[in-house]
């Protein structure tokens, strides 16, 4: 709506003047672990995100910059790379060769066909993370994750006229509000988004031409919804360390890479501050989710892991669900009918 609604704002998403973006990997898995299992190890770092329901679901996995490089397909015909996977996402599915194809496109997953691909082996290590046998992955692809500021959702597009009168329109769902998927809230801020154009609407009509102010709860509402889930969406994209410098989370993982690479990694180590770390998650999450695996399990489940790949989810940080807690939108407040003011009763 060109001219209608203000264009957005990338700044305050920002970190040293460049704009945060977020590239995942989506791989289509069922795993073998339990339920209350793959959610507690997926609040306990920020590397991967398992999405499921019964093992069945995507394993999203936040890439560095230098790994997002490497997500391209390749035309087996004419020998030439397609950047489809990344710029217009297409789930390639594994065909009968074992081999990931886009039908659309006629392209393979490349990765997955370079033998000594450094991403491929990361992300082998996530499925064994996530107890997925290699066969039990038959999808991936590949979407850009980042968020805008937006000063306004409503505009008007036509004015009224002596025959005509006038045109609103409205952003909504993630034309309005994209926000990072880590924390979840896209389709709740949806719905929510819909629900208030809805009320504002069936408040104004009056069977006359709308007017800016008949969509000022509206705004309102968009408004504080933009304000609580992006400021929790960037809190997933990004970790504030103990000098209070904020880094992108991607940028720590590709730290913990590059000083991994070669190292005299103590693995005993990392897995003992894993495990404190999975224990004080599984004492919050215990009340609310039951059959949570115990400290056996759990040890032994790190350890079928690479030194490296413990290394990184340790040094990627863990779910800041403290932060991102809180008190929630609730848009009710906009829209209930103001109470009657009783009418004094004269005395007989």
């Amino acid at each position: 709506m060109p001219g209608a609604v203000a264009y957005a704002d990338t700044s305050i998403y920002s970190l040293n003047g460049h704009h945060v973006q977020d590239v995942v990997l989506g791989l289509r898995v069922k795993s073998d672990l339990s339920d209350p299992m793959t959610v507690l190890l997926t609040v306990a770092q920020n590397r991967f995100l398992l999405n499921s329901l019964r093992g069945e679901g995507f394993l999203n996995m936040r890439l560095t910059d230098t790994e997002a490089k490497e997500v391209v397909g390749i035309d087996p015909v004419r020998h030439v790379f397609e950047d489809c996977i990344a710029s217009r996402p297409c789930v390639m599915g594994r065909d009968d060769h074992g081999d990931f194809h886009c039908s659309t496109h006629s392209t393979l997953f490349l990765p997955a066909l370079v033998k000594g691909s450094a991403l491929w082996k990361r992300v082998m290590e996530g499925l064994t993370f996530f107890g997925v046998a290699e066969e039990n992955l038959s999808a991936v692809t590949a979407f850009r994750l980042d968020m805008v500021q937006r000063p306004r959702f409503t505009g008007q597009l036509f004015s009224t006229t002596s025959t005509t009168p006038g045109t609103y329109g409205f952003l909504l769902g993630d034309a309005a509000n994209a926000i990072h998927f880590w924390p979840g809230r896209g389709l709740n801020t949806g719905l929510a988004s819909a629900t208030s154009l809805a009320r504002s609407l069936d408040n104004a009509w009056r069977g006359r031409a709308f007017r800016d102010a008949d969509f000022l709860r509206h705004e309102a509402a968009m408004s504080m919804l933009q304000y609580r889930q992006k400021s929790r969406a960037w809190k997933a994209m990004v970790a504030t360390d103990e000098n209070g410098t904020t880094h992108a989370i991607k940028d720590q993982i590709a730290r913990s890479i590059e000083k991994a690479a070669g190292a005299d990694l103590d693995k005993d180590a990392d897995i003992e501050t894993l495990m404190t770390q999975l224990r004080e998650i599984r004492g919050r999450l215990s009340p609310r989710i039951p059959g949570m695996p115990d400290d056996t399990t759990l040890r032994d489940h790190l350890r079928t892991l690479k030194s490296e790949t413990l290394r990184t989810l340790l040094e990627g940080g863990a779910w800041d669900t403290l932060i991102m807690g809180g008190e929630e939108v609730d848009i009710d407040i906009f829209y209930r009918k103001d109470t009657p003011v009783p009418t004094p009763q004269k005395n007989p």
